[in-house]
């Protein structure tokens, strides 16, 4: 074997290896993000396991405010009746709020997987918008408005999402055929 064919072979198990890394490299970034979409999932789900969220998600779902103690514009009278309706349990419904308001960005940025969000959390996300749109609908006219920014967001992507026909009934109806995989042996 001459120098020149070993310079050739040494180029073709050059670009072999380098191709091989980068596949190699794919199927790891591939794995993480995997792995990342897991670990969101779990920590989403485990919300529900936090008292406080609990304790707050069931108040907004059973909220029934009287609108009238509502104030548009006047924040500091709206604290005060959203704190006076809600009692012990408002910080609780702040929690949950302010969780909503994390995830948006989360998700915003890529940090988050959309889907995994929606199937947990969808329904109830649509329902705090809905108990709380009479406070919302007036910051998404104010342009200047940060409150709850993310939130409204998240809300407004998700009800796109639906009318898109992109989301998918609730699970019971959904999947109501699915059965488990069977066990290995």
């Amino acid at each position: 074997m001459n120098l020149d064919d070993a310079a050739a072979y040494a180029e073709i198990f050059g670009l072999v290896t380098i191709l091989g890394a980068a596949i190699y490299s794919w199927f790891q970034i591939k794995e993480l993000r995997r792995s990342r979409d897991n670990t969101t999932a779990m920590s989403l789900a485990a919300n529900f396991q936090s008292e406080d969220f609990v304790i707050g998600l069931t108040a907004i779902m059973n909220m029934n405010f009287d609108k009238s103690k509502f104030a548009p514009g006047d924040d500091q009278a709206n604290f005060e009746a959203f704190a006076e309706h809600f009692g012990e349990k408002w910080p609780k419904v702040m929690t949950v709020l302010t969780t909503w308001e994390s995830i948006g960005v989360l998700i915003h940025r890529g940090d988050m997987d959309f889907h995994a969000f929606y199937d947990l959390f969808s329904g109830v996300i649509i329902k705090t918008y809905e108990s709380f749109a009479f406070y919302f609908d007036p910051i998404r006219e104010d342009e200047n408005s940060k409150d709850m920014e993310w939130f409204i967001w998240l809300a407004d992507r998700i009800i796109e999402f639906e009318k898109e026909g992109s989301g998918t009934a609730p699970a019971h109806i959904a999947f109501q055929n699915w059965k488990p995989p069977k066990r290995l042996p």
